[in-house]
């Protein structure tokens, strides 16, 4: 059996190496790898060896089991390759070889999975939508930070998959800082609308502010908040609901993620923020080592 690297939670860092087949793992102690989370079931997963192939089996948790953002059904077996990431409650694990460090830089800024149970009781139960939602936003932007070294790549897929799970939003934009100037350099926009005025529209006040703070800004709703809160472009652009959190690589800001709202207010929730939030720091040092990469530097780690 390949080597079972803990990726975060209580037992993050350890690794574990079990020469037979199957192997057990689970909260309990009789298990071959026990993971002291209370959100994982007391026999979580069976992992089998079947010739050079290995697969993992989810034996009817409570919170289940995801394999590259797919939940997997109870007593199937589902073939695992080196590397790839596997959920059990809230805590990840890889078979083989463990996960970059700046992609799971995520999973220790915020509690993702605060939903799941914490239980005695075992038995199949769907994990909730949000932490779902949430888990699949952090393979899938693990993924381009792990495969993509092209800088407008990197942006247009981290966004699509943004709107993609903020489906209230209708308009969102990174842009990036001109590392000389510092001024707003590179900007890639996706609206759900069909105004092509719009794509290129955002709250120039919003972004310069969370550039200079280099703090996170949301309002939920905009017609709430006092008229000296709001700026001008917020107005004109019949804005509802924002929010901008600030990509930060080595305590310098290299440029924001923004989404916008323009006909309903509360277009995201707090953990909506929270997720862009934990996102933001992998982000960054992506985006800044595919640009150190452009120019033949170093590139940098997390």
């Amino acid at each position: 059996m390949p080597k079972i690297y803990i990726m975060n939670g209580p037992e993050k860092g350890l690794m574990y190496e079990v020469n037979k087949s199957p192997i057990h793992i689970g909260r309990a102690p009789e298990n071959d790898v026990q993971i002291k989370d209370g959100s994982v079931s007391r026999v979580h997963v069976k992992i089998l060896k079947r010739g050079k192939k290995h697969f993992v089996t989810d034996l009817e948790s409570r919170n289940g089991t995801y394999i590259d953002g797919v939940r997997i059904g109870p007593g199937v077996e589902y073939e695992v390759k080196e590397g790839m990431p596997i959920a059990i409650g809230k805590t990840f694990f890889s078979l083989g070889k463990a996960y970059p460090d700046d992609v799971l830089a995520a999973l220790d800024s915020i509690d993702l999975f605060k939903e799941l149970d914490e239980v005695d009781g075992d038995g199949p139960k769907d994990r909730p939508s949000t932490a779902k939602k949430n888990m699949e936003l952090i393979y899938k932007v693990s993924n381009v930070l792990m495969q993509s070294l092209n800088t407008k790549e990197i942006l247009e897929r981290i966004l699509h998959h943004i709107m993609e799970l903020l489906r209230r939003i209708d308009r969102g934009v990174i842009i990036l800082l001109n590392r000389e100037t510092g001024e707003i350099g590179e900007v890639i926009s996706i609206v759900k609308t069909n105004d092509r005025d719009c794509a290129a529209s955002y709250s120039h006040t919003i972004v310069d502010r969370v550039v200079r703070e280099g703090k996170a800004v949301s309002m939920l709703d905009t017609l709430s908040e006092t008229e000296m809160n709001l700026s001008e472009s917020i107005r004109l652009n019949r804005i509802r609901s924002v929010m901008c959190v600030p990509l930060i690589s080595r305590a310098r800001v290299v440029g924001v993620i923004y989404v916008d709202s323009v006909n309903r207010p509360h277009g995201f929730r707090k953990e909506d923020l929270d997720l862009l939030t934990a996102l933001s720091s992998p982000a960054a040092v992506a985006i800044e080592n595919s640009l150190l990469c452009a120019q033949g530097a170093q590139p940098r780690v997390a």
